[in-house]
C-alpha cells in the first residue's frame, strides 16, 4: 500500500470502507449515534509522494473550508482549503511532498484535553482555580475552572461540548476566560465557573456526541440525569445560583441559513427571550471585525429546528435554567460556526476573539441588571 490509515489517535474516528492505491473510501464511525452525523478524524502515513484521494460520499463530511490538516501530530492545524475539495462527491485530495510523511486529518479543528492543558499552563499563578467537576462514566477527570470569589455579586456559568465534537465552542470559551483574567479589575465583582468538556469521554474517544443513544448530554437536564457530568452541573448551578448560564455549541457542518453565522437559539418564557435579545444586541456591539454577530441571524423559538419537537428527549441546559430554576437566571444557548462566518474564514484565533467579546457583553449585561 502507498498509504496506511488509522484512528488510533486522540479523538480518532474513521471507518475505511475500501482502499486501492492512492484512493480511500471512508465513513464516519457512528458508534452509539442514533442518526447520521459528520465527525471524523484519522491519521494517514504515506510511503511515497504524490496526490491522494479521500472520499466520503454520499453523506456530507466536508466543512466549508475543507478538512483540517496537521503536520505536527495534532499540535497545530490549518484548513486545507476548498481548492482541495470536491463537494459533489464529498471528497478531498492531498498532495504528499515526500515519502514517509504523516498527516492528521479532521473534519474540524479539534480542541482536546491537551489543548486545554496548554491553555491552563499559561495562566498566571492565582488568576484562576483549576479543579475536577466529577469523574466521567469512563473515569476520566472532568475539568472545571473558576475565576473570582464564589460570593461575588454577579455569577456566570460557562459550558461547551454537550455535543462532543463541537470544538469551536471551546475555543470561544477559552477566549472568554482569557478576557476575564487579563482584565481583572473589569470583572472584580464577578465569579466565573467554566466546564470546557461536558461530554468528556466523547471528546477524547472521538464519538459524534450528537444524538447519542438513548439521548445525548444536551437532552439530559431534568430530575433524573443519566450522565455524571450533567448531574454535577445541575448540583453546581443549584448551589451557586448563577445569574447567567451561557452554553456554547456548534451547528451543522456547512451551508444553510444559520450554519455559517454566530446565532442565538431562541428560548422561552418571554422574559428569558427578552434577556437573550438584549445579550445579542450587546454582543453585536462588542464583537470584533473578524468574528461579527448580527442579531438578525438568531433562530427564534418555534422556527427551523428550534421547536418543541426537537426537545422531546429532554431539555438542554439553557431551557432547563430558564424554566426550572426558581431564582430565574438567564439561560442562553449560542451556536459558533466550524469554518465560515458569513464570508470570513473562521479559525481558532477568530473564535478566541469572539469569546473575548462574549465576556465584555456578559459584563455589560449583568451590570445593567439589578444586583441580588
Amino acid at each position: 500500500m502507498t498509504m496506511t490509515i488509522d484512528d488510533a489517535l486522540p479523538g480518532g474516528n474513521i471507518i475505511v470502507q475500501s482502499q486501492s492505491g492512492r484512493v480511500a473510501i471512508l465513513a464516519p464511525d457512528l458508534r452509539d449515534t442514533s442518526s447520521k452525523w459528520f465527525y471524523w478524524k484519522f491519521r494517514a502515513r504515506f510511503s511515497e509522494p504524490g496526490r491522494y484521494v479521500f472520499r466520503f460520499a454520499p453523506w456530507p463530511a466536508m466543512g466549508a473550508r475543507g478538512p483540517a490538516v496537521s503536520a505536527d501530530q495534532g499540535r497545530t492545524w490549518q484548513w486545507l482549503g476548498t481548492d482541495a475539495v470536491d463537494f459533489a462527491t464529498e471528497s478531498f485530495t492531498y498532495d504528499c511532498p515526500a515519502a514517509g510523511e504523516e498527516r492528521w486529518f479532521c473534519v474540524c479543528i479539534p480542541y482536546l484535553q491537551t489543548d486545554w492543558e496548554r491553555f491552563t499552563a499559561s495562566i498566571p499563578t492565582g488568576a484562576a482555580t483549576m479543579a475536577e467537576l466529577c469523574r466521567s462514566r469512563q473515569n476520566r477527570p472532568v475539568e472545571c475552572l473558576s475565576i473570582g470569589h464564589p460570593d461575588a455579586t454577579r455569577r456566570i456559568f460557562l459550558s461547551s461540548r454537550h455535543h462532543a465534537q463541537e470544538s469551536m465552542a471551546t475555543f470561544t470559551l477559552e477566549g472568554f476566560l482569557r478576557e476575564v483574567m487579563e482584565h481583572p479589575d473589569d470583572f472584580a465583582d464577578f465569579f466565573i465557573f467554566a466546564v470546557p468538556f461536558i461530554d468528556k469521554d466523547g471528546v477524547e474517544n472521538g464519538d459524534q456526541g450528537k444524538n447519542r443513544q438513548p439521548h445525548d448530554h444536551a437532552r439530559d437536564y431534568g430530575s433524573k440525569p443519566i450522565y455524571p457530568e450533567v448531574k454535577a452541573v445541575i448540583d453546581q448551578i443549584n448551589q451557586r445560583r448563577f445569574d447567567l448560564i451561557l452554553d456554547l455549541h456548534c451547528p451543522w457542518l456547512r451551508g444553510g441559513p444559520t450554519n455559517e453565522t454566530v446565532f442565538f437559539v431562541g428560548t422561552y418564557p418571554p422574559e428569558a427571550q427578552q434577556g437573550l435579545e438584549e445579550f445579542s444586541r450587546l454582543l453585536a456591539e462588542e464583537a470584533p471585525p473578524d468574528a461579527p454577530h448580527f442579531p438578525a441571524d438568531n433562530l427564534p423559538y418555534g422556527t427551523g429546528w428550534n421547536t418543541a419537537e426537537n426537545y422531546t428527549q429532554g431539555m438542554p441546559l439553557p431551557f432547563w435554567a430558564n424554566n426550572c430554576c426558581d431564582w430565574k437566571p438567564q439561560g442562553i444557548s449560542v451556536e459558533i460556526p466550524f469554518a465560515n462566518l458569513r464570508e470570513l474564514t473562521f479559525r481558532p484565533a477568530n473564535a478566541i476573539n469572539l469569546g473575548r467579546a462574549f465576556a465584555r457583553a456578559a459584563r455589560r449585561f449583568l451590570r445593567q441588571q439589578r444586583p441580588r
